[in-house]
C-alpha cells in the first residue's frame, strides 16, 4: 500500500470520463496530490451524474470508459508518482429502469429467483394480496390512470415479454405466462397487439390488468412507498434498493472487479460509502480486509455525532472527515459573536425553537411520513418477536411502533453496533439515554413497551425468545436509525434552524456555535494517536455548502453588529413581506456566502434559485418533495431575480457586507492551512483548491474549469489566487517533507485565547503553524518567545521569515 499524503476527489460521469481525468494528471502532479480519489466506477444507471446507483458489479461503467481506459489512467498517475483510491458502494444498487439484471431476475421469478435473497426484501408483508410480490413504486400516477393512459405497455425485446412503464421501467413477466401467451397468440408480437389496450377505452385494458395481477411485482405510485414498501431502500430513495452484502455470495459477487483492480496494482485504497446502512458494519469491514488481495488504505463514510468517537475495533484508517470539517468551521467561528448573532436571528424571524427540540420533532415527522413504511416493518418485526413468548404477548404492534419511534427520535448517534458479540459500553449508554428520554417525554406510554425494547437491545431478553428472531429485530432497529437521523436532522432540521447556516453541516449540530482552541488541539491529538491517516474533509459531494461559502458566512460572527444592520436594511429595501422571514434570512446568508470572491457572478441567480428551492423542500414547512408548493417556490424565485436585478439593493448589499468580505477570505485561508498541516490526510474536493463557494448538490457537482485553474496556477495574480497558491505550496511541501505529516508529533502551543498554534516535529525537521483567531483576524501574530530567536523559513513564500505585515496564518519550518 502506498500511504496517501493528499487526495483529490474527482466526480466521474459521462461528461468527465477516465480520459478527462487522465488529462488532469499533470495538473494534479503540479498541485502536489498523491492520490486521485475517484467516485464509483462500476456500471451505474445510464446518465448517472454520481455513480452511487450501481446496476452491475461485474462491469466498469461504459460511460466512463473501458477497463483499458482505466488502466491507462492508473498508469499515467503511477508514472507521475500518484495512485488511486476508489469509492465503493456496498449498501445498495440502482433499481428500476432496465439495466440491473439481478433485479430483473427477481421481478421475473419472485421468491424463487436465485437472487431473491440478495436484496433485502420482505416477501410476506401484512397485506395478503402482496404475498410473494415486490412493490415497485415507479408510477407517476395511480395504477388505474397509468393503465388507462397507456403508460403501461406490453413489449418484446431480446429477453422476451415485459411490461414497460413509460417506456423506461422494465417489468419482466413470469415464464409460465409468456409460454401461455405464446401458445394462445402464436407469436409474442401478436400477443402485444392483442393485450395492449387503447388509450381512452378503459375496458380494453382488462387483459393487461389481469396479466399484471399474476406477476411477482406490483406497480404503485411513487409516493405510496413512504407508507408501504417491502424492500429496504437507501434512505427514502426507492430507486436504490438495499442488498445483503452480509451474505458471502453477495459479497464475493459485488467485490470481484474491485478486488481484481486491487490485485493488479491499479488501486491503493477504497472509500466505503454509507457503512451504517449495512446489517453488520464490523463484520463487513473485517471481511473486506481479510479478502482484499493486497493491503489497502481504507476510509469509511461514517458520520460521527459531535460527542462520538470512531470505533477502535474497526480495521480502517479513518473516516472521510466530516467531523474534522465541523471542528474546523467552529474553531473559526467567533464565540464572542454568538449572543448578537442569536438575537439578530430571533429579531428577524420571530420565535425560534430550540435546535434540539427541532431535531426531535423533525425525526418524529420523517418517521410518520417519508420513513413510515420502514417504521411499520420494524414494528411488525418487534411484534412478531414479542408475541412469540407469553411474557410479552400482550404488547400490541401499534404500541411497539410508538415506543420504538419515540426511542429512535431521542437517539443521539446515527446508529449502534450490536452484533453476535453483544453490546459495548458506548452503545449501552446511548440506548439507555435514548430510552430514558423517551420515558420522560411519554410517561403515559405503557412501561412494558419501553422495557421490551430495552431488554431486546441490551441483550436481556430471556431464553424463551428465538435468537434468530432477536437478531433480525436488532438488525432492523439498527439499520433504521441512520436514515431517521439523516432525513430528520440533516435533511430537515438543518434547513429550518437558520441562525448561522455555516454551522448546519453533515455530522454537526447547529446549537454548537464555536469550538475553543483546546478542543481543536484535543481532536488533532486524538486523531494522530487513533487514526493518523484519517481523511480531512472540508468540502465533499455531500456537504450542504462549500468550505468558503461557510467561511464567508461564519464571518458574520466576527462582525455581528454589521450583519444586524445589513439584513434589516436589505429587508426594508426589498419589501419582502411575501417571503417568510426564515427563508429570507437564509437567502441573505447564501447571497453573502456565495457571492464569488473571484469569477463571474452571472450564473448566481439560477444557482441561488436551485439552492433555495431545495432548502424549502428539505425543510418541509412551506413546500415539500412529495407535494410541491409551486406557487410559493415561484414567488421565492421571482424575488431572487428582482433582488439581483435591483441596482440600488445590489449597491447597498456590497457596501454593507464589505467589512465581512476580508474576514471571510482570511477564514478561508486559515481553514486551508490548518487542513493541510493537521494530523491526517487532506482531501481536496475537485476545484476546492480554489475558492469553493458551492451550494448544496447538484450545485456542488457543476463542471470545474480546470483549464483556467491550470493557467492561474502557472501565473497567479495576487489576492484572487491566494488560496490556490497557498494550497499548492503546502501540498508540495507535504510531498517534499512527508515525515512531518506521517511520522511527526503534535505539540499544542499556548498563545492565549485568540491564537491557535502547534508544532510538529520529526527527527530534525520542525513545522510551526500559527493562526490568528481574534475577531476579524487582524490582531497579528508573533512567534512564541522560545522559538522567536530561531531561523524559520516561510513555507508559503519560500524565503526566510521575518516579522513584517500582519498575517492571519503562518506556516514556518526549519
Amino acid at each position: 500500500m502506498t500511504i496517501p499524503l493528499a487526495t483529490y476527489r474527482l466526480q466521474l460521469n459521462k461528461d468527465f470520463t477516465f480520459g478527462h481525468a487522465r488529462t488532469l494528471v499533470p495538473y494534479l502532479a503540479d498541485l502536489g496530490i498523491s492520490h486521485a480519489y475517484l467516485s464509483p466506477i462500476l456500471k451505474a444507471q445510464p446518465g448517472s451524474t454520481h455513480g452511487y446507483d450501481t446496476v452491475n458489479h461485474r462491469l466498469i461503467n461504459p460511460e466512463l470508459g473501458t477497463i483499458e481506459d482505466f488502466r491507462a489512467l492508473a498508469k499515467t498517475l503511477a508514472d507521475a508518482g500518484m495512485g488511486i483510491i476508489l469509492d465503493f458502494v456496498p449498501n445498495h444498487m440502482g433499481v428500476g429502469g432496465s439495466q440491473n439484471w439481478l433485479w430483473l431476475d427477481v421481478l421475473k421469478h419472485g421468491p424463487e429467483s436465485q437472487y431473491a435473497d440478495w436484496f433485502d426484501i420482505d416477501w410476506n408483508p401484512r397485506r395478503p394480496d402482496l404475498a410473494g410480490k415486490l412493490m415497485v413504486p415507479f408510477l407517476g400516477t395511480s395504477y388505474a390512470d397509468a393503465l388507462a393512459n397507456g403508460d403501461l405497455q406490453l413489449k418484446v425485446d431480446d429477453d422476451g415479454l415485459a411490461v414497460w412503464a413509460y417506456g423506461t421501467e422494465k417489468l419482466p413477466i413470469r415464464t409460465q405466462d409468456q409460454n401461455a401467451i405464446l401458445n394462445r397468440y402464436g407469436s409474442l408480437t401478436a400477443a402485444t397487439a392483442a393485450l395492449n389496450g387503447n388509450k381512452g377505452e378503459p375496458t380494453s385494458w382488462a387483459a393487461l390488468d389481469s396479466l399484471i395481477g399474476d406477476q411477482h411485482w406490483r406497480p404503485i405510485h411513487f409516493s405510496t412507498a413512504h407508507d408501504e414498501i417491502n424492500y429496504r431502500r437507501f434512505f427514502i430513495n426507492s430507486e436504490l434498493a438495499g442488498i445483503r452484502i452480509d451474505r458471502p455470495e453477495v459479497f464475493d459477487h459485488a467485490h470481484q472487479v474491485i478486488f481484481s483492480l486491487i490485485d493488479e496494482g491499479l488501486v491503493d485504497g477504497l472509500r466505503i460509502d454509507h457503512v451504517d446502512g449495512l446489517l453488520d458494519p464490523t463484520g463487513y469491514l473485517k471481511t473486506l480486509k481479510e479478502k482484499s488481495p493486497r493491503t489497502i488504505y481504507l476510509a469509511i463514510e461514517k458520520i460521527l455525532a459531535p460527542h462520538e468517537q470512531l470505533r477502535a475495533d474497526w480495521p480502517v484508517d479513518g473516516t472521510t472527515g466530516y467531523e474534522f470539517g465541523a471542528q474546523l468551521t467552529r474553531v473559526l467561528t467567533s464565540a464572542a459573536g454568538e449572543e448578537q448573532v442569536t438575537k439578530t436571528y430571533q429579531d428577524f424571524v420571530g420565535a425560534v425553537p430550540d435546535p434540539h427540540e427541532e431535531a426531535y420533532h423533525c425525526k418524529l415527522r420523517v418517521m410518520e411520513h417519508e420513513l413510515a413504511a420502514e417504521l411499520a416493518g420494524l414494528a411488525r418485526c418487534l411484534a412478531d418477536l414479542a408475541w412469540s413468548a407469553p411474557a410479552t404477548r400482550d404488547l400490541s404492534e401499534h404500541g411497539l411502533r410508538k415506543a420504538a419511534r419515540e426511542a429512535i427520535a431521542h437517539l443521539g448517534v446515527y446508529r449502534t453496533y450490536i452484533d453476535d458479540q453483544g453490546i459495548n459500553d458506548r452503545d449501552r449508554r446511548e440506548i439507555s439515554l435514548a430510552l430514558g428520554r423517551a420515558r420522560q417525554y411519554k410517561p403515559h406510554y405503557l412501561p412494558a413497551l419501553f422495557n421490551f425494547i430495552e431488554h431486546l437491545l441490551l441483550g436481556a431478553l430471556g431464553t424463551e425468545y428465538d435468537p434468530k428472531l432477536v437478531a433480525v429485530a436488532v438488525g432492523k432497529f439498527q439499520q433504521y436509525t441512520g436514515p431517521v437521523m439523516a432525513k430528520g436532522l440533516e435533511d430537515t432540521a438543518l434547513y429550518r434552524y437558520n441562525r448561522l447556516v455555516s454551522l448546519n453541516e453533515v455530522g454537526a449540530h447547529p446549537d454548537r456555535f464555536s469550538l475553543d482552541i483546546a478542543a481543536f488541539h484535543n481532536g488533532n491529538q486524538r486523531r494522530l494517536v487513533d487514526h493518523p491517516l484519517c481523511l480531512l474533509g472540508t468540502s465533499t459531494h455531500d456537504t450542504k455548502r462549500g468550505e468558503d461559502t461557510r467561511a464567508m458566512i461564519s464571518a458574520i460572527a466576527d462582525r455581528p453588529e454589521v450583519w444586524d444592520g445589513a439584513v434589516k436594511q436589505w429587508r426594508d429595501m426589498l419589501g419582502a413581506d411575501h417571503i417568510h422571514p426564515n427563508d429570507l434570512y437564509l437567502f441573505f446568508q447564501l447571497l453573502h456566502g456565495g457571492w464569488p470572491i473571484a469569477g463571474d457572478a452571472a450564473p448566481l441567480a439560477e444557482r441561488l434559485k436551485g439552492a433555495m428551492e431545495k432548502s424549502l423542500r428539505e425543510a418541509r414547512e412551506r413546500s415539500d418533495w412529495g407535494v410541491n408548493n409551486t406557487e410559493y417556490e415561484a414567488r421565492v424565485a421571482s424575488f431572487i431575480d428582482n433582488a439581483l436585478g435591483n441596482v440600488d439593493f445590489m449597491a447597498c448589499f456590497h457596501e454593507l457586507r464589505a467589512p465581512l468580505v476580508q474576514v471571510g477570505q482570511s477564514k478561508a485561508l486559515i481553514q486551508a492551512a490548518l487542513k493541510l498541516t493537521s494530523p491526517g490526510v487532506p482531501d481536496i474536493y475537485r476545484g476546492a483548491e480554489d475558492w469553493e463557494q458551492s451550494f448544496v448538490d447538484p450545485d456542488n457537482r457543476r463542471p470545474v474549469d480546470f483549464s483556467a485553474l491550470r493557467r492561474r496556477l502557472a501565473g497567479p495574480d495576487g489576492p484572487v489566487d491566494q488560496k490556490l497558491v497557498l494550497t499548492q505550496k503546502l501540498l508540495r511541501f507535504r510531498q517534499s517533507h512527508p515525515e512531518l505529516f506521517t511520522q511527526a508529533s503534535y505539540q499544542p502551543i499556548d498563545m492565549g485565547e485568540t491564537t491557535l498554534a502547534f508544532l510538529r516535529e520529526a527527527g530534525n525537521a520542525r513545522l510551526l503553524v500559527m493562526a490568528d483567531l481574534s475577531p476579524g483576524h487582524d490582531a497579528g501574530l508573533s512567534l512564541p518567545q522560545n522559538l522567536a530567536v530561531q531561523q524559520w523559513t516561510d513555507v508559503i513564500t519560500g524565503s526566510a521569515y521575518s516579522l513584517g505585515e500582519r498575517q492571519s496564518v503562518l506556516v514556518l519550518w526549519q
